[in-house]
């Protein structure tokens, strides 16, 4: 009989039992006795170090041929167990290995979160290893300039970014209602129209009404107040975005980041615009320069900005990136369901339906349960289809999208942790 001390807790067993997997520690134990250099006169048993809540696991193993975990214990301390006692990790039950491997993935995408996240504003490597006193400067404006939560300053400057965010999407916004429009020069709108007949009073009276009318953007620009207003905001955008690349450790790296190039394509219509009006003052309503104007939409992309200093929002950013997989199965489901019901509903509602194509958008609204009314089966054949396009539709999206969800608890609750550590 031979005692084992794991941790300060006593476990005996019989030579003959720890023999029967030869070339692990512990059969290696069995045959050198007291010649090993963990064992204790002393107590008369062999000592180690070890986690005293994986052992019983282990031993078990040895007696029964059958490796099950506790699924009280992490993975990794498991894995080290294994690996300190000679065991490989594949001989766990299957009935243990999910838990098993759940909590040894999870080590590894938590420490790529970590990394994700931790190189987006310090890069050690970026800085050299001797950095001069003009490189610790430029880093402390990167931190500045990247991190809110670095300073008073830094919060200070993140607030007024974001202020300016707002005006810069506030303006675009208001500066297509006619409230904050002016009429160009030279046009005139008319203060009503007279309208058709509206009703017919006594001895067959026409009553007509006068409606207001509004000016067409083609004939307004906006108020002078909203133009300056943008200009402002171009203004700090475009020092604010040469005022980071200046002080970016690594320049291609920032220049490829999506709100890096969102900023660059939200700028180039206003420098466009600025350079079209100054080599022909007079042409305010062309179609080159109105094309350039309307390409300000991508400005409402800055709204993401906003979103970039809270970790809920570059978790979800970082939840799809990581969750593609099931995404893309999701999709490739939902078109799937949507190509077979379309086409079931073609033939089934040849009335209502003319074509398959025109059957995609009532199947995908169908399986997505959004269900506008514009298009509808009017058959009983039409209303079983239907309904089954609902069930799959309804089975298709809750297969996929708690794998997602469950990814994006997992990291936000990671990370929310990790901002509690001292």
């Amino acid at each position: 009989k031979i005692t084992i001390n794991i941790g300060g807790v006593r476990f005996e067993t019989f030579k003959s039992t720890l023999e029967l997997r030869p070339g692990t520690r512990l059969a290696v134990l069995a045959n050198l006795l007291e010649s090993d250099e963990t064992w204790d006169p002393d107590t008369n048993e062999f000592f180690f170090d070890r986690h005293p809540g994986a052992f019983p696991a282990i031993l078990h193993y040895y007696r029964s041929d059958e490796l099950h975990t506790d699924h009280n214990i992490c993975g990794n301390i498991i894995k080290g167990e294994l690996n300190f006692w000679g065991l490989d990790e594949t001989e766990i039950e299957p009935c243990c290995w999910g838990n098993y491997s759940r909590f040894r993935d999870n080590k590894e995408t938590l420490a790529a979160l970590d990394d994700n996240f931790s190189g987006q504003i310090e890069d050690e490597d970026a800085w050299g290893e001797k950095p001069t006193k003009f490189t610790k400067f430029k880093r402390k404006m990167w931190i500045f300039l990247e991190d809110p939560t670095s300073s008073r300053g830094a919060k200070a400057y993140a607030l007024l970014s974001m202020f300016f965010v707002l005006i810069s999407i506030g303006v675009f916004v208001l500066e297509t209602h006619t409230l904050f429009r002016v009429a160009l020069p030279g046009v005139t709108v008319p203060n009503t129209t007279e309208a058709p007949c509206a009703y017919k009073g006594t001895n067959n009276f026409c009553c007509k009404l006068n409606v207001p009318n509004e000016m067409s953007l083609s004939g307004s620009e906006p108020h002078p107040v909203m133009i300056y207003l943008d200009y402002l905001c171009a203004g700090f955008f475009t020092l604010e975005y040469l005022t980071r690349i200046f002080f970016a450790p690594k320049k291609l790296v920032f220049l490829r980041k999506p709100l890096n190039i969102i900023d660059v394509l939200c700028l180039l219509p206003h420098f466009v615009a600025i350079s079209l009006k100054s080599i022909n003052p007079a042409d305010t309503t062309s179609n080159i320069l109105r094309s350039v104007l309307a390409f300000r939409i991508v400005r409402v992309l800055r709204i993401f900005k906003l979103m970039k200093h809270y970790t809920a929002f570059k978790i979800l950013v970082y939840t799809i990136k990581v969750s593609t997989k099931e995404l893309l199965l999701m999709v490739i489901f939902l078109f799937s369901g949507v190509l077979i019901f379309a086409s079931v509903i073609f033939y089934v509602e040849t009335n209502n339906f003319n074509s398959i194509p025109a059957g995609f958008w009532w199947a995908l609204v169908t399986m997505t349960t959004v269900g506008y009314g514009d298009k509808v089966p009017e058959s009983e054949g039409g209303y079983i289809i239907g309904s089954l396009c609902v069930m799959c539709g309804v089975l298709t999206v809750a297969f996929t999208v708690p794998i997602v969800v469950n990814n994006f608890t997992m990291y936000y609750a990671h990370a929310q942790s990790r901002t509690k550590l001292p």
